[in-house]
């Protein structure tokens, strides 16, 4: 079990788990904020957090696949 988590970390997933929840935070808030002075109807904001949250794991797989170590 502990080769899974160093693999994780030699691929760097969490770097990537870690900005993008940093990331999709920030993106979360500017939404909530932006979204209503523009009128947007209310399931723009609930499909802009699911796309997010859909993203997530697709990235961690991308991380996993495209494995950008320098060395």
């Amino acid at each position: 079990m502990s080769s899974i988590f160093s693999e994780l970390k030699r691929r760097r997933v969490y770097r990537v788990a870690l900005a993008y929840g940093v990331i999709a935070s920030g993106l979360i808030q500017v939404g909530g904020t932006i979204l209503p002075i523009f009128h947007a109807p209310d399931w723009a904001q609930q499909v802009f957090v699911v796309a997010i949250a859909v993203g997530f794991p697709l990235a961690l797989v991308l991380a996993w696949l495209f494995d950008l170590t320098t060395g």
